[in-house]
């Protein structure tokens, strides 16, 4: 398979790689949004609960072998398929255990049969993910996306369509799942087909075992760093399950959902600076800190309306959307000013992978994980599901102030140019969300938003928060 490390394939890969995953999100919200009404709380924390079980156990499967593999394979590409058989047995071994895992511990917590069924169609959907991420890595080495874009579009059209159909004819919670399970079926049938005729590789097992021992010691880093983020996004639904029940897990995926799928946008931000940002770590320190603080501005421009604007809207929004979820609202008032922690964490954590301290961020996303368990202990008992949302906002604001204290050490952060700018934002989101209030009780939400929009864009130019240097230097570090 040849090399495709031209900057401008590179550049269309991320791109229709970067459409896709906008669509993705899209089409999943839009799907869950039917989901959800149509199964309401209870039935939903069910559905979310599974998937979740599975998702954290999916570490075991996983246990960094992708990202360890994309590099193993960029670095020695001659000896691919030797090492793609390797890693692959390898797999093998890891997904046996993670479903000897997940199996044991569910019946050791006792859940009974019907709940079993679930997790045992979820644990083979995991089964299946896990090896459709690692056979793609043979074209992530590459740089090549194309192919992993148009699955991920083909694998949320049969979810979308599929799953609209299975909805109308019945409510079952395992017909439900295996409408995921036919997603997942035919994207590792997709990718698998991909590694055959495209990268002329088979399915041989080999394994030597000092190599393997090697390898997942190399895979610990990764292990530990992704075990650390994934645990954080499926441990509070797991706890609110077993310290509360279902119908908590269901009240508490609304707020989730919405909060969490907005952040693509800052991933998508943050990967077209970070390699202007670690060129110029090593290179000036100066224009570090100018590309990290137009960085955070820009991601706190997007951020801060969104969360002032479904503030306000909350109530309409779940009331219109999922009528049955009421007592979301609070929740979803609350938990919605995350986002713009979740926005600000991106810069921060790219600054220090920039600079050599990646050891630092997964000290800080272990820190993060630790105190987000112990605060889901303590409040859900008493407070419910609300207890959650506590613990997510809190530890949301905690990783960017973990972030914050090495990186006050790299780069100046808080300059007076970006405190002005903040005070810009602020007071442009402000007039905006004042104006969305005096509305919001004669007007749907569905005509306030995009005004609401139009008008904080206006603000922004009437405020001068952005410069035409500002767009110079955005332009140009995406082309980086």
């Amino acid at each position: 398979m040849p090399q495709t490390h031209h900057p401008k394939q590179v550049a269309r890969s991320g791109a229709v790689y970067t459409i896709a995953l906008v669509f993705q999100k899209i089409l999943s919200f839009a799907y869950f949004s039917v989901l959800a009404a149509a199964l309401g709380p209870q039935a939903l924390g069910t559905y979310i609960f599974a998937l979740s079980f599975a998702a954290f156990f999916s570490l075991v499967a996983d246990f960094g072998i992708v990202p360890l593999a994309i590099r193993t394979f960029s670095q020695n590409p001659s000896r691919q398929k030797e090492y793609f058989r390797t890693f692959f047995t390898i797999r093998m071994f890891l997904a046996a255990l993670s479903l000897a895992v997940l199996h044991g511990v569910s019946f050791a917590l006792g859940y009974g049969s019907e709940l079993r069924v679930l997790l045992a169609i979820t644990s083979v959907i995991m089964v299946m993910d896990a090896f459709t991420a690692y056979f793609y890595t043979i074209f992530r080495s590459q740089q090549n996306l194309f192919y992993e874009a148009l699955g991920t579009i083909a694998f949320q059209i049969i979810i979308f369509t599929v799953g609209l159909f299975v909805i109308s004819k019945t409510h079952d919670l395992r017909a439900l799942l295996l409408v995921i399970g036919a997603g997942s079926l035919f994207h590792i049938v997709f990718s698998s087909i991909l590694i055959r005729r495209k990268a002329k590789i088979d399915f041989r097992f080999r394994i030597k075992p000092g190599i393997a021992r090697q390898w997942m010691a190399r895979a610990m880093p990764f292990f530990l760093a992704a075990g650390f983020i994934k645990a954080y996004n499926t441990i509070d639904s797991i706890l609110l399950k077993n310290l509360v029940g279902d119908e908590a897990v269901g009240l508490y995926a609304i707020p989730a959902k919405i909060v969490f799928t907005f952040p693509f946008v800052a991933l998508a931000v943050t990967a077209a600076v970070y390699p202007a940002m670690s060129h110029y770590a090593v290179e000036s320190r100066e224009r570090l800190q100018s590309i990290f603080s137009r960085t955070l501005q820009l991601l706190l421009t997007i951020s801060l309306p969104i969360a002032v604007g479904i503030y306000l809207l909350a109530g309409p929004i779940v009331m219109r959307i999922w009528p049955e979820f009421s007592a979301s609202i609070p929740a979803l008032q609350i938990l919605i000013w995350a986002v713009v922690f979740l926005y600000v964490e991106f810069p921060f954590g790219s600054l220090l992978n920039a600079t050599g301290n990646e050891r630092r961020n997964t000290v800080n996303r272990g820190i993060q994980l630790t105190v987000f368990v112990a605060l889901n202990l303590i409040l859900i008992p008493v407070y419910g599901f609300l207890g959650a949302v506590y613990a997510a906002l809190s530890c949301s604001v905690l990783i960017v102030f973990l972030g914050w204290v090495r990186a006050r050490e790299i780069v100046p952060v808080f300059t007076a140019r970006f405190v002005a700018s903040f005070l810009k934002l602020a007071i442009a989101s402000g007039l905006m969300g004042t104006a969305v209030h005096y509305f919001k009780d004669e007007y749907s939400f569905l005509i306030i938003i995009p005004v609401a929009a139009v008008l904080y864009g206006m603000l922004l130019l009437l405020l001068r928060a952005y410069t035409a240097e500002d767009w110079q230097w955005l332009k140009s570090v995406v082309s980086h």
